[in-house]
């Protein structure tokens, strides 16, 4: 019987403490406007909606639409052409993955110098 009271109040006590309850959860979104190169993100909030109304408003443009969502542990990054006209995007694991994809997208897929016009991750 007393292991027992000792096995509820280690249990308790776990669950009082945080064990069980689910991570904070982690979303981003890149938003693009190709008429005038405007990029708006966000990283690091509980929903993708807020993730996307954050970047639309960081993106500031009637123009700007959501490109990427980007969930948790995932990096994103945008590559833009200095038209405006070309870009590409990817969402990886890392930093540099994401980089390097966005890079390669842009490039391929469009004429024209590409830069990398930010690049972050929720980790």
């Amino acid at each position: 019987m007393r292991s027992s009271m000792f096995l509820a109040v280690g249990l308790g006590a776990a669950t009082a403490l945080g064990a069980g309850t689910p991570a904070r959860a982690d979303f981003g979104a890149i938003a693009y406007d190709q008429h005038n190169c405007a990029v708006g993100r966000s990283w690091h909030y509980d929903s993708p909606r807020r993730a996307a109304d954050v970047a639309l408003g960081e993106c500031g443009h009637r123009g700007c639409q959501v490109i990427l969502e980007i969930g948790p542990a995932q990096c994103g990054a945008i590559a833009v052409t200095e038209n405006c006209r070309g870009y590409g995007w990817a969402k990886r694991d890392s930093r540099d993955a994401a980089r390097l994809s966005a890079m390669e997208n842009c490039q391929h897929y469009n004429a024209g110098q590409c830069t990398v016009r930010t690049v972050d991750c929720n980790h």
